[in-house]
């Protein structure tokens, strides 16, 4: 399947957004690129290379996979989910409370054989 350049676009906007509502000219600043070549990726217009997402991924602290997930057959990637959403929105220290507690939870499923 090739890559789905416009979903691509998206996430990235989507991401970049969900960041502080990062302006185009200051990601693109991040990963030492121009604002216009930024606006083109995320029209779906420009095609960027593997160095360039991984760029752009790092900047917004995601995964490439959070980005290329529209153009995946599969992936065990959890970006989309409501916890990891949960999880984005907390401090290490919730994160860590939420983590521990939802590993108990699964333990205690598993011994009730659900």
């Amino acid at each position: 399947m090739p890559v789905n350049y416009v979903a691509l676009g998206k996430r990235i906007g989507y991401f970049r957004m969900q960041c502080g509502n990062i302006t185009q000219e200051a990601l693109a600043s991040k990963i030492n690129r121009s604002r216009e070549f930024l606006a083109k990726i995320e029209k779906g217009t420009e095609h960027p290379s593997v160095a360039t997402l991984v760029d752009i991924a790092d900047a917004l602290c995601i995964s490439v996979d959070d980005l290329l997930i529209d153009s995946l057959h599969y992936s065990v990637s959890t970006s989309n989910t409501e916890l990891h959403r949960l999880l984005l929105d907390c401090n290490e220290t919730e994160q860590e409370i939420i983590i521990r507690t939802a590993k108990e939870l699964k333990a205690t499923l598993v011994s009730l054989g659900i």
